[in-house]
């Protein structure tokens, strides 16, 4: 199979690449390509039969208090800018990949597709849901077979540790890293999410390119499962240094109580289960970073 992966060379993408070493992969970094430069874009040729986009100019909590808005601008042009590379390179396939801040605050159970059409976001991830969204809207009605695969927390070897950038796992990695001793947590630790490890959403990802036909609709990548904030700080502490002494902070910085994404339309698309638990993602991922 031949794969052109836009931000080929981040987090997600590198490891697509060794999920499937037998295809035959073209990626493009922001080094080989500015996808906000149309220009740039005019570049990229070839013919695919699939085109993955994990590009965007996104982050943590953090990164989205910095740039609100700009998130949303950057990312449009992106948008736009891999829309005409697709008319111009006209793949048997494109799969485009989101993120769960596309749904609602106000979830209280499993989250299903049928959701997304509620846009009442949280406003520490308005501006992301809101460029994820308009994504979606212009895919379906686009004339191409796709994928809008919508990842819940991902973690695992690799990710960003960086202030800005990184997620849930990277950031308490990096705090248990810059200190022995005290470790202090945004929020009480009673939010619930959904994570996932690295390889099982790359195992996911490349088994919808492998569909012999798209389903051309908004697909869940999770386990299906919550592990509370408090319970993923406490089992990777546990694993770093069980010496460190935790301090929780304010109930106003959890963020949404409960996000859990309902995974039954990708086992029945696909026919996969996440399998890593979370004591085995979170020991390789240490030991990824440790030996780092």
């Amino acid at each position: 199979m031949k794969v052109l992966l836009l931000g080929g060379t981040g987090y997600i993408g590198s490891n697509l690449v060794t999920q499937r070493p037998n295809w035959t992969w073209t990626t493009v970094g922001s080094r080989q390509c500015n996808l906000l430069d149309k220009n740039s874009v005019i570049n990229i040729q070839g013919k695919y039969d699939v085109v993955i986009n994990v590009a965007g100019f996104y982050g943590g909590i953090v990164f989205n208090q910095r740039y609100q808005k700009e998130i949303l601008y950057k990312n449009l042009e992106m948008t736009s800018n891999v829309w005409r590379l697709l008319d111009q390179l006209n793949p048997k396939k494109f799969i485009n990949i989101g993120s769960a801040c596309l749904y609602p605050r106000t979830a209280i159970n499993q989250i299903s597709e049928s959701q997304i059409s509620d846009r009442t976001y949280h406003p520490s991830i308005k501006y992301s849901a809101m460029a994820k969204h308009l994504q979606l809207d212009l895919l379906k009605n686009y004339e191409l077979d796709w994928e809008y695969l919508i990842l819940s927390n991902v973690y695992g070897p690799g990710e960003h540790l960086s202030f800005e950038k990184s997620h849930f796992v990277g950031s308490l990695i990096k705090k248990l890293q810059d200190d022995k001793n005290y470790v202090t947590m945004l929020g009480t630790g009673s939010a619930i999410r959904d994570f996932i490890y690295i390889s099982d959403v790359a195992e996911a990802i490349c088994r919808y390119a492998e569909l012999p036909k798209s389903t051309c609709s908004a697909t869940n990548i999770s386990t299906g499962n919550g592990t509370s904030i408090f319970e993923m700080t406490e089992t990777l502490t546990n694993i770093v240094n069980p010496d460190v002494k935790i301090t929780w902070g304010d109930e106003k910085d959890n963020g949404v109580a409960y996000k859990v994404l309902n995974n039954n339309k990708m086992v029945k698309d696909i026919d996969y289960r996440p399998n890593t638990s979370i004591n085995e993602g979170l020991i390789k991922t240490w030991e990824f970073f440790k030996n780092e």
